[in-house]
């Protein structure tokens, strides 16, 4: 008997997983009392923004009051500026001291090619169905995608578009009129299920310039559209998968988590009163339209996960003339346009401004950042939490810093500062309990001393699953230069493809591309099958029982509809299957698929 082996990869991309945020957040900072609720870990939060400053942008800027540099967790680094610069900075207001951080996304400038990056002034209006194309840096028609995840609730939260005032140094630009979502965790009590429950505070915005003598009482006014939030579901959602549905490419991951969307609310005013009687001067909630709580969601599992969307739009009602500035409109009519009553003919709803989406986990996994911030030669590093979890319970390693920095193995933090310029390539790996093991390489560039880098971005490989090959081309890549990376596939296994944040953007187990963004890829194997002798007249093949789902076929000729089950035994041995074959059957081909 002629025996072949043809080795076929799966019909779909294997499933590559990633851990959810680890955020922290009190709903009782907004207010909102709860018999059983309590701080509410793995909440993420990514958003959609439409520039609507009336100029190019260069960067945005997010800042977190009351938060250390360590608190934060996860950046979505995906887009036009890449992965945030993070700054932690000390202030004294009225004889109080507050450690607040800035999370900077940022364009680079020179004088032969200015600016590195921007974000364009839309020629339209731009609908919310759109936002999916913000997280595509190759396009920019005027808007971006950012996000952010915190250990500890911040005090307050404020967006602001970064501008160049003619100086090339950035400056705040207007502040954007979107809020972050807060959750609260109510554990299970006398038989009622844990729940969740969402609230979205007002905007933090400044009371707007008043005529003489007067003083508003209202802030600026937004409404928000709609909160829609998924069935509940134990399917872990990524940082990168809370982003706009694609009506172009359906099967895509998105904020539902491949759940179907529940309507809670259709319209809500956002306007603080800052004269009321719960008016909270740390975060600046009070009044009727100070916040919108969602409705509470039951948690039939521990590890369920709720996802929401909420969209925000420009509020063009009339306001209270020479008074309050109190929002005269506060509802909306079913046609999405105008107000009721008495305003059932004016036009109150404005312009699409921004898209946030949020996801929480009660019991979400371990998990690590996706990219290390840069850093420069002299400057301490701020505390930069590597290891994403909810308490200590973990073993972590690190390898590869560069001299004068540390890695504090029980927070998972990177800090101090280094002494020596250059790309640095530093391994982390951490475990808790019987959970696999974790491990990603972090590409480090340290900047010598005031030196302005080019704009660049990193590159970053893993083989999936781990131990079946090895991967090369991790680095840093000034962008539009060419990258390649490579994998090779330990006995046993074959190369299926190289993918990015689950697409496949390669096949060949050498990938050659033009590097633009920050990119993860991930180096994919499968099962292969191997030839054991065996006293005749039999064969044995073999493959690694790491892989689940595969059958083994067989074909007598190899064209594409030839394929059968082979019905030969499968038993295990060791680490490998194996099926014994018979040499007296005439020439056959054989195959691993996975259906």
């Amino acid at each position: 008997m002629n025996l072949k082996l043809a080795f076929c990869s799966r019909n779909s991309q294997p499933s590559v997983t990633f851990p959810i945020t680890v955020a922290a957040v009190c709903l009782g900072l907004l207010g909102v009392a709860s018999a059983r609720g309590s701080v509410a870990y793995g909440s993420i939060n990514n958003f959609d923004t439409v520039n609507d400053s009336s100029q190019v942008c260069h960067g945005f800027e997010i800042e977190l009051d009351d938060l250390h540099a360590s608190d934060i967790t996860y950046t979505y680094d995906y887009n036009h500026y890449g992965t945030p610069k993070i700054t932690e900075i000390v202030t004294n207001l009225l004889g109080v001291w507050h450690t607040n951080v800035l999370v900077r996304y940022a364009a680079v400038y020179t004088n032969n090619a200015g600016w590195s990056a921007y974000t364009a002034i839309p020629t339209n209006a731009i609908p919310p169905t759109q936002g999916h194309a913000f997280t595509n840096p190759a396009l920019n028609f005027g808007g971006e995608h950012f996000g952010v995840g915190y250990r500890n609730p911040p005090t307050k939260v404020y967006y602001h578009w970064l501008l160049d005032p003619g100086t090339h140094a950035l400056a705040l630009g207007p502040q954007v009129n979107v809020s972050t979502p807060a959750f609260a965790y109510n554990p299970p009590l006398a038989g009622a299920p844990a729940q969740v429950v969402a609230v979205i505070p007002a905007p933090v915005l400044p009371i707007p310039p008043s005529p003489p003598d007067i003083v508003y009482e209202f802030s600026d006014a937004t409404w928000v559209k709609v909160i829609t939030t998924t069935s509940r579901t134990n399917s872990a959602v990524a940082l990168r998968e809370l982003v706009t549905p694609d009506t172009h490419n359906p099967g895509a991951k998105d904020w539902r988590n491949g759940e179907p969307d529940e309507v809670e609310t259709e319209w809500q005013l956002l306007q603080t009163d800052n004269f009321s009687s719960d008016y909270n001067p740390t975060n600046g909630v009070g009044g009727k339209n100070g916040m919108l709580a969602g409705a509470g969601k039951n948690l039939t599992n521990s590890d369920d996960v709720v996802t929401c969307r909420y969209e925000y739009y420009a509020y063009v009602g009339p306001y209270a003339d020479l008074d309050t500035h109190e929002a005269l409109a506060q509802s909306v009519a079913p046609n999405g346009f105008n107000g009721t009553g008495a305003y059932s003919n004016t036009v109150v709803v404005g312009k699409f401004l921004a898209a946030q989406m949020s996801a929480m986990a009660a019991a979400p996994p371990i998990g690590l950042i996706d990219h290390l911030p840069d850093a420069e030669v002299g400057v301490s590093y701020p505390t930069r939490g590597v290891v994403i979890a909810r308490d200590t319970n973990f073993t972590a390693t690190c390898s590869g810093l560069p001299e004068g920095m540390r890695f504090e193995p029980a927070s998972g933090w990177v800090y101090e500062t280094p002494v020596k310029s250059g790309v640095f390539i530093v391994t982390v790996s951490v475990a808790a309990g019987n959970r696999p093991v974790r491990t990603k390489n972090y590409p480090l560039i340290v900047a010598p001393a005031g030196v302005v880098l080019p704009p660049h971005s990193s590159v970053d490989t893993s083989p999936f699953p781990a131990g079946a090959g090895v991967t090369t081309g991790d680095g840093v890549y000034t962008n539009g230069t060419p990258a390649i990376v490579s994998a090779t596939a330990f006995a046993g296994y074959g190369f299926l493809n190289w993918t990015e944040n689950d697409r496949i953007v390669g096949t060949a187990s050498s990938y050659f591309f033009t590097n633009i963004i920050n990119q993860s890829l991930v180096a994919n194997f499968g099962p292969e099958l191997m030839l054991r002798p065996a006293a005749a007249p039999t064969m044995v093949l073999t493959w690694p029982t790491n892989f689940s789902g595969y059958v083994l076929q067989q074909s007598i000729e190899l064209r594409a509809n030839s394929w059968v089950a082979a019905l030969n035994p499968i038993t295990t041995v060791g680490a490998n299957y194996q099926a014994v074959i018979q040499n007296t059957n005439g020439t056959r081909f054989y195959r691993l698929m996975h259906p």
